[in-house]
Parts: structure tokens; sequence; C-alpha cells
């Protein structure tokens, strides 16, 4: 069955209203199918395998991970998952290349990190589980780090009743970053960064066809640049305070849409959002410290995307994204060469209602408690860490149903300084 918007008299006009693209997983919105109708009939009318490209491209981004919110990874530093990333901006060590490069050590020294996420997403048991690496080197204030910042793995079985809407989508990026730290004054480094990212997607759907369902997916891919800046301010040694920029990145994603009918070229153009960081460690006696820490991401950027077919048509879809906080706490404590970490934190969700939440994206508000152990022999460090996510119950109206779901991730890492 295909849900119908109520927009009479033009309701029959809209694309939003083709069991074609419904079966893409293009959201029917009240009211704002009908304007887009008119905008698509105003440019040209569509042919049907166009239309059907255009509307599954769409979608590309309109799915995320569940573990920050919208579709971005903050899993980056396995140490710091303990404390659920409280205070990152504050934190010095070669893994500040990827949270503020003013952090970076003056000491030579590398890490490298393996978080396991297991997701759990109702219904269906959608969430599909991930395994991201990460690996940083730095000297004399120069670092370089390899890591990934955006991502997304979920998975409906063939025949769920949501399956016109999604089945398989797949967001994977690297991201290459190069960043140096400059004491400016006594108490002042500054930092700067340049980076590449890669960004590849791949979505599907199934499609009614007399009485079977075919398949429908979407593939493109793309390289873009980016640059960081940061601060860190030590008034004195037992307070750091750091603040950190990561810039916005441009792709415009290529590929292909493989339909029943054949295959279409298409581009998506796309925008990863930019992040303001800041962070504070306080050390409160020498074997005692408290973290904390706020990150602004700007979803809204995600307002809309037009999607470019081979035809020249292009298609606009509204995705209502706003901006979101993430705010955390947390502590470490040491003893002897054990250092124990515990930490909390809150991520808002860029999805504004329940018109807008994807089944590729079933996202909410979300609660983290982490703890981790790390040991210290000499100049090699090993830690340890464990988080637990929670998610609030949420409805989506495109197909309707109510979500829920959790996530539980594991790091270790393993680090070395001279």
């Amino acid at each position: 069955m295909v849900a119908r918007a109520d927009c009479s008299p033009c309701a029959t006009a809209s694309p939003w209203t083709n069991p074609a693209l419904v079966a893409l997983g293009l959201p029917q919105v009240q009211g704002i199918g009908c304007r887009r109708s008119r905008r698509v009939a105003a440019r040209t009318r569509a042919g049907a395998g166009a239309g059907r490209a255009a509307a599954g491209a769409v979608m590309l981004l309109a799915s995320g991970t569940v573990d920050a919110s919208g579709f971005a990874l903050v899993e980056r530093d396995a140490a710091g998952l303990g404390r659920a990333y409280a205070g990152q901006a504050a934190v010095t060590g070669p893994e500040a290349v990827s949270f503020n490069p003013a952090a970076l050590p003056k000491r030579s020294a590398v890490s490298a990190s393996l978080h396991l996420i297991r997701n759990d997403i109702q219904p269906e048991d959608a969430g599909e589980p991930a395994a991201v690496p990460t690996l940083y080197g730095a000297s004399r204030g120069i670092g370089i780090g390899l890591y990934s910042t955006f991502g997304l793995a979920t998975d409906y079985p063939e025949d769920w009743a949501g399956r016109y809407y999604a089945l398989h989508s797949e967001i994977q990026t690297a991201r290459a970053h190069l960043a140096g730290a400059y004491q400016a004054a006594p108490t002042l480094r500054l930092g700067a960064g340049v980076f590449a990212q890669a960004f590849e997607a791949t979505l599907t759907s199934a499609y009614p066809l007399h009485g079977r369902d075919g398949r429908v997916e979407i593939e493109g891919k793309d390289v873009g640049l980016g640059w960081s800046l940061g601060g860190l301010w030590a008034p004195n040694p037992r307070l750091a305070l750091g603040l950190a920029y990561s810039s916005a990145v441009h792709h415009d994603l290529d590929g292909r849409t493989r339909l029943p009918s054949g295959s279409v070229s298409s581009r998506v153009a796309v925008t990863t959002p930019e992040t303001l960081s800041a962070g504070a460690k306080w050390d409160l006696r020498p074997d005692l410290s408290l973290l904390s820490g706020a990150t602004w991401t700007r979803w809204s950027r995600l307002q809309a995307l037009d999607v470019e077919l081979a035809d020249g048509q292009t298609l606009t879809e509204d995705h209502a994204w706003r901006d979101t906080w993430r705010l955390a706490l947390g502590g470490e404590y040491r003893r002897g060469p054990w250092i124990w970490r515990l930490g909390t934190a809150w991520d808002q969700s860029p999805v504004s209602d329940a018109a807008h939440r994807s089944a590729r994206l079933p996202d909410s508000d979300r609660v983290w408690l982490a703890g981790g152990l790390g040991y210290q022999d000499g100049s090699w460090a090993l830690n340890l860490s464990y988080a637990h996510l929670w998610f609030g119950d949420r409805s989506g109206t495109h197909p309707a149903a109510d979500y829920s779901g959790s996530a539980d991730l594991v790091a270790l890492g393993i680090a070395r300084r001279w």
C-alpha cells in the first residue's frame, strides 16, 4: 500500500504519490510534495526511469550511523571512548590530529586503535556491526592521521513491510589529515591542518513489479578537501582549555543507478557539516582529572539535496535537519601504572520530526555511559574502553513505524612515545 499525502487538488500530479517513487524511499511530507511536484513539472516532465533514479539518489544522505548524531562517527580514540570523549579538544596526544591540531605533542608518538560497534535497531534488527580503525603519528608538533568521520550500515530483510523505502544502506568515509601546532606564547598553542576525505555510498530498496519485487541500487563516490584550526590555552599547569574547528567538505557523488529497466548515471551534491568543539581538562589532584566538552555540528546544511540526472533534470528534496549539540563530562583516576576512566554524554539528533525520520536513519537523541582502563609501562600504553548508548523511542511516518535501539562500543588501543 502506498501512503498518500493530503495535498489535493494537486495530489494526482505529485511524484510523492507515485508508487515508483515511494518504492525508492522518497518521503511523502504533507504539503511539501505538492510544492515540489509543481516545481519539477515547471522545469520538465521526468521520464519514469529518470524519476526513480532521482528519488533514490535523494535518499542517499537521509541515513546515518547510530553512534553519533546524524551519520557522524566520533570513534577516533580508544582512551577517549572511556570518558565518552569528554574534553577531547583539550587532550594532548597524536590523536589530536582529528580533534584539535593545537594539542599535538612536542614529543614523538604513535597510536593505533580499533573500535567495534554493535548496533541494535528495531524493528527487524536492522543494525549492522562495524569496525572502525584509526592510525596516528606525531613528532615535534607535526601530526598525521588516518580515520573516519562519517558512516552508516543498516540492513533490513527482503520481505519487511518498509522494503519499498529502504533495504540496505551504507556510507563509508576515510580521512587523511596532516596538521601542525605552533607555540604562539608560553601558555598558548595554535594549530592548523588540511585533509582529504573519501566518501562512498550505496543504497538499495525494493520495487513492486506485477506481483513480485524488483530491486533498485544507487551508488556514488567522491573525494573532497577540508581544513581544521585549533587553539589550546594552559593558564597554569593544572588547567587546559581547547577550541577546535573542522571545516565542511563538499562532495559531488558520481555513480550509477541500477533499475529494473536498466542503468542511468546520476550525481548528488553533498556537503558534510563543519564542527566547532570546546574542551576543558582540569587536574584536581595529581591522580585525578575532570574533563568536559561541547561540540556543535552544522547539520542544517542538509536542508535540501539537489539530484542531477544524466538527462539534465533536477529534483529537489527537503530534509529539514537542524544543527545539533553534543555535551560530555568525564574523569580519569591514576593509580600506579593504571588509569581508570568514566564518562557520560548527551548527543542530539538532527532529525526534527517524524515526517523526516527515514527508515535508513531512525535517529533520535541518545545518552552515553562509558568506562575504560589504561595501562602505562614506560613509553608504552594500552587502553581498553566500553560504552553503551541508549536511544529514545521514536516514530516515523514513511513508512509508519515505531523505532527503538541501542549500541555497544568496544575499543582497544596501543600507543608509544619517545
